[in-house]
């Protein structure tokens, strides 16, 4: 969106530049500042209204909000007023990886915009050579420096929501962003400006030659040993101590900005030692993950594909979930599975509710999505009605006791979900009973000479 944005408001401030009385009779800084906020509206309306470019349409309408008015467009104000404008319109995405990792990179970028600058564009006493010298270095210096700047800003929040860091991703980055910047959003320009005159062909076809060359460096960066590492999952509490330490490096402007390494290297020391759990188990009851004797997760069941891998995520286990020896250590048969953890606890998956008898006496934890009988003898029994009232559930073994968290909270209100009023039922007020009437007479029996049917009439 802001590479749009800036290409618009280029063409558009050069163009009116080579007019010398447009360009000393009216402000045309911001003529193409107005013009590029309708150039990018418009983009972001054809590319779909996504909400996370609508995030950035509100980014780059602040800053050129900010030309208008002849304000610095780069600024953490104005960083704070878009992000208070896109909270009011979607305030639940404050706890969102996109919200996190956008104002993260940006704010980062921000604040290092004057270290990343530096005084290599316009160097003092230098010929055209040394000028273009100059260019390129500081173009090369700058986009490494941009992008190593902006993985850290977002390192906290993409490990804490995806548990996976990209250690390559600086030299992919400083390898396709040039791509990117000097010849695909250009072209996308001049593609749409060109179409109604057909003649947007050339200009398709060289940014197809870019867009296949990032997809290039894409495939070989992703051919590197370890070009993926996947990371346990830490709690929110080390991810709340590297916010507060991004927050104190780019806010002050004075050497107070050091204080955020503290908070910072011991938010890095809790999420290096995070809590795993030893048991997960699904929502259903049909699956489980249970931790074996190497340290690693061993299948029970067959839980979802999405949600075992997201459990070997949260594990740091980089294993695929289709791999054979997530299910090796567990016994199976058509009635269930059985599976030892830490400290010799049995868990036993019961999928034919013939298998509760024997489960219910030998093991210390029965999973099942089926209803368990009143007189199962195990510790702990995560059957259907369990399952049901608390929704997916993990186990911590310890020496005191196991652990148990889940993901609902039965009979828990929350501040923005008011109890339910229940107001009981008006009873019916029943009819009076009335006591039964004389029964009727039957009708007289017709004399003797009387014509039957005459005798019924009224």
């Amino acid at each position: 969106m802001v590479l749009a944005a800036g290409v618009v408001f280029w063409l558009v401030r050069a163009l009116l530049a080579l007019v010398p009385g447009l360009a000393l009779a009216w402000p045309i800084k911001k003529i193409a500042a107005f013009l590029a906020m309708i150039a990018v509206t418009g983009y972001c309306a054809f590319s779909g209204w996504d909400l996370a470019a609508e995030r950035s349409l509100v980014m780059t309408l602040v800053m050129l909000g900010a030309v208008l008015v002849d304000r610095p467009a780069l600024s953490l104000r104005n960083l704070a007023l878009a992000a208070l404008i896109s909270l009011v319109r979607e305030p639940e995405g404050l706890l969102g990886p996109s919200f996190q990792m956008s104002f993260g990179a940006v704010a980062g970028l921000v604040a290092c915009a004057r270290l990343i600058e530096g005084r290599l564009w316009n160097p003092e006493g230098g010929g055209p050579v040394t000028r273009a010298l100059a260019w390129c270095l500081a173009t090369v210096v700058g986009t490494l420096a941009t992008t190593l700047v902006a993985q850290i800003a977002t390192a906290p929040f993409a490990t804490y929501h995806f548990q996976t860091v990209q250690p390559f991703g600086v030299v992919g980055n400083a390898l396709t962003l040039p791509l990117v910047s000097l010849v695909v959003m250009p072209a996308a320009v001049l593609g749409m400006l060109a179409h109604p005159f057909a003649l947007d062909r050339p200009v398709w076809w060289a940014m197809g030659l870019a867009v296949r060359g990032m997809l290039d460096i894409s495939a070989w960066i992703e051919g590197f040993d370890r070009a993926t590492v996947v990371l346990p999952a830490f709690g929110p509490g080390a991810l709340g101590l590297m916010t507060v330490a991004l927050l104190l490096l780019v806010l002050p402007v004075s050497g107070l900005r050091w204080l955020g390494l503290a908070p910072g290297l011991l938010g890095l020391a809790l999420a290096a030692a995070p809590v795993r759990p030893d048991l997960y188990v699904d929502r259903e009851g049909g699956g489980a993950a249970l931790r074996g004797a190497d340290g690693r997760l061993v299948v029970l069941g067959k839980p979802p594909g999405f949600v075992l891998e997201q459990w070997l995520k949260a594990d740091g286990d980089g294993r695929s979930r289709d791999d054979p020896g997530l299910g090796a250590q567990a016994r199976c048969d058509k009635l269930g599975c059985v599976g030892r953890g830490p400290q010799g606890i049995s868990v036993a998956l019961v999928r034919d509710k013939r298998a509760f008898a024997e489960d219910c006496a030998r093991a210390d934890v029965v999973v099942s999505r089926l209803e368990a009988p009143a007189g199962c003898a195990a510790k702990h029994v995560l059957d259907r009605t369990f399952l049901a009232a608390h929704g997916s559930t993990t186990l911590r073994f310890t020496a005191e006791g196991p652990v148990i968290e889940t993901a609902k909270r039965p009979g828990e209100g929350k501040p923005w979900r008011p109890a339910p009023v229940v107001t009981p039922a008006v009873p019916v007020a029943a009819a009076p009973k009335t006591a039964p009437g004389p029964k009727p007479l039957p009708p007289p029996f017709p004399q003797e000479g009387e014509d039957p049917e005459v005798q019924a009439e009224p």
